[in-house]
């Protein structure tokens, strides 16, 4: 009789020991599931959020260049110049911003980021630039920050020159591959206005497409962006000076000290540009693709 009780005892001992998980177990790994999913969500944010920073930075370094090279061009015969506000900046024609302006161009700024300091000579919150030196009586700097973090930031400075940068980053000496890599232009002998598809291919890691049609208003293609590239994010601007029906002129924004992968850039399967790693820009493989000049 107490050998069968014993051994009843040990069965239930151990189906007991073998039936599951206890409360305290099941508690224990919901708790350290939490923490990952937390410290997880918590680093995929503050990389979305540099992300962000670096790349309303670098726009707006962009646009400042572009209105300067619209000026230097005359294009339209006028001058142009950027306005700045809390979440967006304006890129406009003339010698003085009007709101209503229709030909404005609004690049509105990333929920997460913010124009938070306009310190220009003058006062004021406008960079215009002078026709034919492309200089600007409105140097100075203008902050961009995290909403969040207000300690962090980018300081882009515009200097009497014209020429802007993001002013943690020292400015390229002139004449140097880093600064003439910056800028290429190109144009392309066919007609764009029934572009489907821009393909940036990065070599040995993934291909973006833009759907070229969301980014052309009738007259002019302008994309700007980043692309996330083994941990990197590439950033650059690739837009149009001026288009025909049988032809466009291309211009590449591509600083090298925010991009670190080489880059094909392909118009609905026309190979236009080409960069190699170490920055080095070179003409695509379509026979309507000129050579770049840089600038």
């Amino acid at each position: 009789m107490s050998k069968n009780l014993s051994l009843r005892s040990t069965r239930y001992s151990l189906h007991s020991s073998t039936k599951g998980f206890t409360l305290i177990e099941v508690v224990v790994a919901i708790g350290v599931l939490a923490i990952i999913s937390t410290t997880l969500f918590i680093g995929f944010s503050r990389a979305t959020e540099s992300a962000d920073l670096k790349t309303s930075a670098f726009k707006v370094v962009d646009t400042l260049q572009f209105a300067r090279t619209r000026t230097i061009a005359s294009l339209a015969s006028s001058q142009y110049g950027v306005h700045f506000e809390a979440g967006q900046y304006v890129l406009f024609r003339g010698a003085t911003y009007n709101a209503s302006d229709p030909d404005n161009i609004v690049y509105a700024l990333p929920s997460r980021v913010e124009i938070a300091t306009i310190a220009l000579t003058g006062g004021g919150s406008d960079v215009v630039f002078d026709r034919i030196t492309g200089k600007t009586a409105q140097n100075g700097t203008v902050s961009v920050r995290l909403i969040a973090d207000p300690s962090k930031l980018k300081t882009v400075g515009i200097a009497v020159s014209g020429r802007s940068d993001i002013s943690a980053d020292a400015l390229p000496p002139a004449d140097t591959r880093v600064a003439d890599t910056r800028h290429a232009h190109f144009t392309y002998s066919q007609g764009i206005q029934s572009g489907v598809t821009l393909t940036l291919t990065f070599p040995g890691f993934l291909a973006q497409n833009v759907d070229f049609q969301s980014y052309w208003d009738g007259t002019a293609f302008d994309w700007s962006g980043s692309v996330m590239v083994n941990g990197s994010n590439q950033v650059m601007r690739i837009h149009t000076h001026a288009t025909t029906g049988s032809s466009a002129d291309f211009s590449v924004t591509r600083d090298m000290r925010y991009n670190n992968a080489a880059l094909e850039i392909s118009l609905d399967g026309q190979n236009l540009v080409n960069y190699a790693v170490d920055g080095t820009v070179t003409q695509g493989s379509s026979l309507w693709a000129s050579a770049p000049v840089l600038q």
